[in-house]
């Protein structure tokens, strides 16, 4: 989710910053210059359409785990009894029993890699919609409060204090505004 999150909070930086180069040369030639900053994992993980999200995905991962696991469970049977068997059967049926093993192995891997993409997809969807409204939400606190930019707070190395907007952006959005 953070990954996800970044490369939005970098898209939404650039549109924003297109706005704030506009609004910054006139607030510096009058000489007021007005900085916020958001926490955008914060705002993603705590907006109520965000917890909603989240709390889908965990229980969507953690159904898709439970499967995972029942699957490593039986290999790791498939395994022990073909160790117990491997001097009492024939060259044949060993190696029958080797190829199924190896079968349902990379059936695991191949479900395990399945369910990573499959997370990563739902993710971005979930995301998606809930930081494109988040964008809207600062721009329009930007505009109310005549901000001339604010930024993603991994972005500030500081700030004076009251500069983060994050508590307000999260009311806001989740008024519905």
């Amino acid at each position: 989710m953070k990954k996800v999150a970044v490369l939005l909070v970098a898209a939404m930086v650039m549109s924003l910053s297109l706005a704030a180069k506009a609004r910054a040369a006139t607030d510096a030639s009058s000489g007021s210059i007005k900085i916020g900053y958001v926490d955008m994992n914060r705002a993603l993980n705590e907006v109520n359409e965000g917890k909603k999200a989240k709390s889908q995905l965990e229980a969507d991962g953690r159904a898709k785990k439970q499967k995972l696991e029942i699957m490593q469970n039986e290999i790791k049977s498939m395994k022990e009894e073909l160790d117990k068997q491997r001097l009492i059967l024939s060259k044949e049926a060993l190696q029958e029993k080797e190829a199924k093993f190896q079968q349902k192995f990379f059936e695991l891997q191949k479900m395990s890699v399945d369910f990573e993409r499959e997370f990563a997809e739902k993710e971005v969807n979930f995301i998606r919609p809930i930081s494109e409204k988040l964008a809207k939400v600062i721009q329009q606190i930007g505009q109310q409060d005549s901000y001339t930019v604010i930024m993603p707070s991994a972005m500030a190395l500081y700030s004076i204090p009251g500069s983060d907007l994050t508590d307000k952006v999260i009311a806001q959005y989740n008024k519905g505004k």
